[in-house]
């Protein structure tokens, strides 16, 4: 499994740094960009030593250097195809519900019709009907177009003709719409989209490379930071003495696993700089393999359920019997997609992490694919599906999910999925008036219990 953490550089540590990647971005993202135009022109399948010794001979870099854009370009190349597959299964699954919302429309427009033929509609009926046909209409128009863009997509993916937008797509797009996106000419907006587009620098790790990787370095010290050492490319190689260039970082999160993976010298390590507005951040990519961390948890003594919900996560415990011996709620009062969002999930997992450790204990979690649900949602018209479909589009699970799997990884902690399905009803029905404990800690004694094997229906 592949981890990764950031740190910010700062122009006390790193002056060098930080003026050769703010320079050689631009140059790295020209090389990134014909060698996606390679890659895709060729529809994935080239010959990788005859495509590195064009890049070195166009752009005079080195051969790491140039496997290192084949290495991210490919790798972007494959994320592309396998997002693509679930757009095409997201949209089948979208043209399903309106297929089926469209025949019942069409059946009541059908009988309604009829009596309208006879004038046997009321004021209201007839009403009803207009807005029907209307609704029918515009339904039928969203229908055809799903249809031609899976028709489109299906036969971009057999082509294999895969287009990205390196600086983005909305930004791309503000350039026709300057003011309403809060720029006053074209050149400002020019100038911050090469800035986002070229704002990546990718070294790729090596096991048969010193230190992990022959472009970038980092060596830990005795007093928490890491010595870094970079080697130029390209242009900015001036003579032996002038390759490389020095500097110090240090990481906050996962500062203990990094540390010890580069005490093993012979360990892959792959770097990447990002560029974000003027700061310039370093990425640190390792590998943990299976048998660093093994499974020190069991669900023996019992287990440990969690509830996730818009702002707390609620933990369940259990003992071997399934009964209910702990239950406790974390707040969360960060939102959005901002580093305090994350941080703060980052933290009451990893307390959560300690807790089970602590106990021994296994953890049961929802398995929360919305995937599909969320690509047949209609617009719905009861409280509670428009609370539903409100929850599933805005509900962070995502980041729950990816937090959660990489602290039980690297913690050693096992880590069950059940079905959420019916866990607050079985708790609201079985468990919340007889025990007086909160819906949502009654929702994850029921998730913990599944996890166990006990079995908890609901009776409708």
């Amino acid at each position: 499994m592949i981890f990764t953490t950031e740190t910010r550089l700062s122009t006390g540590d790193c002056p060098d740094i930080i003026a050769y990647a703010k320079a050689y971005c631009h140059d790295f993202a020209e090389i990134e960009r014909f060698v996606w135009h390679c890659i895709v022109s060729n529809k994935g399948k080239y010959d990788k030593s005859a495509l590195n010794t064009k890049i070195q001979k166009r752009f005079s870099v080195t051969k790491r250097t140039a496997n290192s854009c084949i290495a991210d370009m490919q790798g972007r190349y494959n994320a592309l195809k396998e997002l693509k597959m679930v757009e095409v299964r997201q949209l089948e699954g979208k043209i399903s519900a309106l297929t089926d919302k469209v025949a019942v429309l069409a059946d009541q427009v059908e009988a309604k019709g009829r009596l309208a033929a006879t004038n046997s509609l009321s004021e209201k009926q007839l009403r009803t009907y207009r807005n029907q046909k209307k609704s029918l209409y515009f339904k039928k128009q969203r229908l055809q177009k799903l249809k031609d863009r899976l028709a489109q997509l299906k036969k971009d993916n057999a082509d294999k003709n895969f287009r990205i937008g390196f600086g983005g797509k909305g930004l791309f797009k503000a350039q026709y719409l300057l003011k309403e996106n809060g720029y006053k000419t074209h050149g400002k907006w020019k100038n911050d989209y090469i800035k986002k587009r070229d704002g990546n620098i990718f070294y790729l790790g090596s096991k048969d490379e010193s230190f992990g990787n022959q472009m970038f370095q980092l060596a830990p010290q005795p007093d928490g930071t890491y010595f870094i050492k970079l080697r130029k490319d390209g242009k900015y190689v001036t003579s032996k003495a002038d390759r490389y260039l020095y500097g110090k970082c240090s990481f906050s999160y996962l500062d203990d696993e990094v540390r010890t993976l580069l005490q093993d010298r012979d360990r892959p390590v792959s770097y990447r700089i990002k560029m974000r507005g003027n700061k310039v951040y370093l990425q640190a990519m390792l590998e943990i393999g299976p048998d660093e961390h093994p499974i020190v948890t069991t669900m023996c003594d019992g287990a440990i359920g969690l509830d996730f919900n818009a702002g707390h996560i609620d933990l369940s415990e259990t003992d071997k019997h399934g009964n209910l011996v702990f239950m406790k709620q974390y707040r969360l009062y960060e939102h959005g997609g901002g580093n305090k969002a994350k941080n703060e999930m980052r933290q009451v997992v990893a307390e959560i992490g300690q807790y089970a450790l602590f106990k021994g204990k296994s953890i049961v979690k929802e398995d929360l694919s919305f995937i599909r649900k969320k690509s047949k949602t209609i617009k719905a018209k009861t409280p509670f599906g428009r609370k539903y479909n409100k929850m599933i589009h805005t509900l962070d699970y995502s980041r729950f999910e990816s937090t959660v799997k990489n602290m039980a990884v690297r913690q050693g902690i096992d880590l069950i999925e059940v079905n959420p399905a019916y866990t607050s009803k079985i708790a609201k029905q079985k468990y919340c008036s007889m025990r007086k404990i909160p819906i949502h800690n009654g929702a994850a004694y029921v998730i913990a219990r599944r996890g166990q094997g006990c079995k908890d229906r609901y009776i409708a």
